[in-house]
């Protein structure tokens, strides 16, 4: 059972809030934040977790969604901005490669959108190939582009040219550990299947993926102690670094027929389904910054819902 956006949200945010004991589980049933018949997808919590950021259908544009109102807000129309997408780490800017069309021609351009004003900083010129998706270096300063070819970075403002911090970044489906002198770099989970998808962990002392077979790994940052975690795949951290969200996926080679999430602890115990809903496909978890809730979208629906998390 869904319940709706509103007053509902409003008073369990008031009982809400980590206590950080040894289980997570699933409180209630999960809260529409979005309308539905408005399309969004790939959800990503604000650092401050007062808004939501999410893309639209064939991720076409960008919105803000507001936690807990469910106030939408369009901050760009651009074809592609939504995917891949990523917030800065202050949260006042999105970085996104978005596309335009000219005689036919498609190029991409990477681009920073201010969140309070929706004005769009350029960062490079536009290109008929740009492979990867944008992250941000830690002080907010640099862009890179991972899934990419090679490493790329881009300043943003005044900021120096060169990233002078380590980096991890996916290339041609094989992790790669960058120095901070970016003089070598040194590739992770040699032997295994393609990475799909990937994030460090907050406190970066752990790194979690997916492989191309849908199977969920974790690692310490420099890669030793490999563990399989087994299926999964689009882990996200809770912010004490200590669980992963997921989703197990199951499809008939052209459509998803089941979707659900999960949560597990990084010794890859206490595996638990947080959702089980016939009918919906629960799909791109992400945790919240104060881990009290998870928001994510439904596949074919194109609605957001936020799940209550609770601990003992």
């Amino acid at each position: 059972m869904f319940r709706h956006v509103g007053i509902f949200i409003i008073s369990s945010l008031l009982m809400a809030g980590p206590s950080w004991a040894e289980q997570p589980y699933p409180k209630g049933d999960p809260i529409a934040l979005s309308i539905a018949g408005d399309f969004y997808m790939a959800p990503q919590w604000s650092p401050e977790g007062d808004r939501v950021a999410a893309t639209g259908s064939n991720y076409t544009g960008l919105y803000l969604i507001d936690f807990p109102t469910g106030n939408s807000t369009q901050i760009s129309e651009a074809y592609s901005a939504g995917y891949g997408f990523a917030w800065s780490h202050d949260g006042s800017k999105i970085a996104s490669r978005i596309s335009s069309f000219d005689n036919m021609r498609r190029t991409h351009t990477l681009v920073s959108f201010n969140v309070d004003d929706a004005s769009m900083e350029i960062l490079s010129e536009p290109r008929s190939m740009m492979v990867g998706v944008p992250l941000w270096s830690s002080t907010d300063s640099h862009l890179y582009l991972t899934y990419a070819d090679k490493l790329e970075s881009f300043s943003v403002l005044n900021s120096p040219s060169v990233i002078s911090e380590p980096l991890i970044y996916v290339n041609d489906g094989n992790m790669i550990l960058r120095a901070a002198d970016g003089l070598s770099e040194t590739s992770l989970f040699s032997g295994q299947d393609r990475i799909s998808s990937y994030a460090l962990s907050p406190d970066g002392s752990l790194i979690v993926y997916s492989s191309s077979g849908q199977n969920l790994w974790i690692a310490n940052s420099n890669g030793t102690n490999l563990k399989n975690l087994g299926a999964g795949i689009a882990p996200s951290w809770s912010p004490d670094s200590q669980w992963i969200t997921f989703m197990v996926t199951h499809d008939d080679g052209h459509s998803i027929l089941e979707a659900d999430l999960y949560v597990i602890n990084t010794k890859g115990q206490s595996r638990t389904n947080i959702t089980n809903t016939p009918g919906q496909l629960e799909m791109h978890p992400k945790w919240s910054p104060d881990a009290s809730w998870i928001v994510f979208d439904t596949e074919g629906q194109g609605q957001l819902f936020v799940q209550q998390v609770a601990w003992r």
